[in-house]
């Protein structure tokens, strides 16, 4: 498995907590579910453990379309600010 999707609602927000590896088909995984919840809900990244490139590329543009992140390792966050080599 390289990544696993969970989605639960919290009030009236939608969150979907991503666990595992964010490289390649999951990709596209990711996107095609939060494309199903809509334009704004929370990606819950506290138990991803990495992404590659295309990944760190993924979550900055479902960023630009509403989704807000929350939980996100210092790696996760670097990457998602380009700030690795």
């Amino acid at each position: 498995m390289d990544i696993r999707i969970d989605k639960e609602i919290e009030g009236n927000a939608i969150v979907l907590h991503v666990a595992g590896r964010l490289a390649g088909d999951a990709i596209a995984q990711l996107k095609d579910v939060c494309e199903s919840v809509g334009d704004h809900y929370v990606l819950d990244l506290s138990k991803l453990m990495f992404a590659d490139d295309a990944g760190a590329e993924a979550i900055r543009a479902l960023c630009k379309r509403g989704a807000e992140i929350r939980g996100a390792s210092t790696f996760i966050k670097l990457l998602m600010n380009g700030e690795t080599g």
